[in-house]
């Protein structure tokens, strides 16, 4: 079922919108593409031909990114090749797509509930990018070492299995090589880099296995009507053969010496030198996990620890509820004067007391009394911040003016001429989303006046840039 890209309205056979009208006969084309896409890969990922099936799917989403299942099939395809992360980010994305009745939510539960497995996979990609590093730097014994370890805990992860494969072919060790290169072609039929792989490995044993023996020719002659075969090799002389065959055997077994035995030693001292620099590799990565861990517990405790340092500054810092409480008692001391009192005095602690976190003021008695000064003074207040902030306007000094007046707003916000020119400032600065704003907000207040009527001219002004 399709539906309108525009009001959502479920679509017909027709080349247009029942609903609104809009062509969508585009828009039908691209979303079939989008599932014809989507089948080709499922049928791809059936006989694991995962390479294909990752090129069908990543182009199904090319058109359509909201096609949840072709997400999904994605997602399990980079599961199967062992890439972990990407199935995870294309089955996060699908469950931003569609959140509720979507089998990813099922996939990535599971992952969560299953940590070992994840972290062993996680692991196993953080080592094979180790291993790549090691390769590039020229240490393939050790890169090999760690590789086997890799595709012996994660066999699905083809990548490992690739470079792997490539590290043995540059050793000349083609049958391994050709063993690695089969298991991956088991999970993944499709992967060209294999295939070049194995054409590779294939020549290589082809050559090895063409080389045969020379065959010793023989001369022929003709003598009369009777054909003639003579032999190539002469008529031996039994001491000498003996001579010879001795010599022979002794620079055989001297041969046998140096090319048997010797390497054998050295395949030993190399063996144990390989074991050696494994057990040391494993040490390291051993200490390597030791100092993640305790890096992350060191981040985990810095954390905790600014994030009561924060809460403390927030009751007893500069600009701490604390000090919001000492402004409002500062006010209520300044209203009790009686005809005394200088409500302009009083207006300047409630400014402390918002910049200190009035919000955060919960018990309702301090709430009352803020509520109470803010309307004792707020009329004559909101007047003096009207005026100082008209001065300022006039002398286009229009950060002075919104700042007065946003107050004289705040103070009285039914003060039509204030708004006005609040809308104003925002205009001179132009900021012009919050001045159609204040525009809307004086229009509401008093429509049929003649600030009313320059408001909806400055409204339709801003809407028409």
């Amino acid at each position: 079922m399709l539906y309108c890209y525009h009001c959502g309205v479920a679509l017909t056979n027709k080349q247009y919108c029942t609903s609104c009208g809009v062509d969508v006969s585009k828009y039908k084309k691209i979303m079939y593409m989008s599932n014809q896409y989507y089948n080709r890969g499922l049928e791809k990922a059936q006989v694991r031909d995962l390479t294909g099936a990752i090129e069908d799917l990543r182009q199904s989403l090319k058109l359509n990114k909201r096609n949840t299942s072709a997400r999904n099939l994605l997602g399990l395809v980079y599961f199967e090749m062992g890439e972990t992360v990407r199935a995870m980010t294309e089955w996060v994305l699908s469950q931003h797509f569609k959140a509720e009745k979507n089998i990813a939510t099922d996939y990535i539960n599971t992952l969560k509930t299953n940590a070992v497995l994840l972290e062993s996979m996680n692991a196993s990609i953080k080592k094979y990018n180790a291993a790549l590093n090691l390769c590039k730097q020229g240490s393939l014994d050790v890169a090999k070492i760690s590789l086997k370890r890799i595709v012996s805990n994660n066999p699905r992860l083809i990548n490992a299995h690739l470079l792997l494969a490539l590290v043995l072919i540059k050793e000349e060790d083609y049958s391994t090589a050709k063993k690695e290169l089969i298991l991956v072609r088991r999970i993944d039929r499709g992967n060209l880099m294999a295939a070049s792989y194995m054409r590779m490995v294939e020549e290589n044993l082809n050559t090895d296995t063409n080389k045969k023996k020379s065959q010793e020719a023989a001369v022929s002659f003709q003598s009369g009507n009777d054909l003639i075969i003579q032999p190539t090799t002469r008529k031996e002389n039994p001491l000498l053969n003996v001579f010879v065959n001795g010599f022979i055997g002794l620079v055989i077994g001297l041969l046998v010496g140096w090319f048997v035995i010797g390497p054998i030693r050295v395949n030993i001292q190399k063996s144990d030198q390989d074991a050696n620099l494994a057990k040391a590799y494993e040490e390291i990565d051993l200490k390597n996990t030791t100092i993640d861990t305790l890096t992350n517990r060191n981040e985990s405790l810095t954390n905790q620890y600014e994030a009561l340092k924060d809460q403390l500054n927030g009751y007893e810092g500069n600009n701490g509820v604390f000090e919001g409480y000492r402004y409002l008692l500062l006010a209520v001391a300044e209203y009790n004067k009686g005809e005394a009192m200088d409500k302009e005095v009083i207006a300047k602690y409630l400014d402390k007391v918002d910049a200190n976190n009035s919000d955060k003021l919960k018990e309702n008695e301090f709430v009352a009394v803020y509520n109470q000064l803010k309307g004792a003074v707020g009329g004559s207040v909101a007047d003096t911040y009207y005026t100082n902030g008209f001065n300022a306007f006039r002398q286009e000094d229009y950060v002075t003016a919104l700042e007065n007046f946003k107050k004289a707003v705040d103070y009285n916000p039914n003060n039509v001429d204030a708004l006005y020119y609040l809308a104003c400032t925002y205009m001179e600065n132009k900021d012009y989303d919050n001045a159609k704003y204040y525009f809307n907000q004086v229009i509401s207040i008093s429509p049929d006046s003649e600030t009313g009527t320059k408001a909806q001219n400055y409204i339709r002004e801003i809407e028409t840039m």
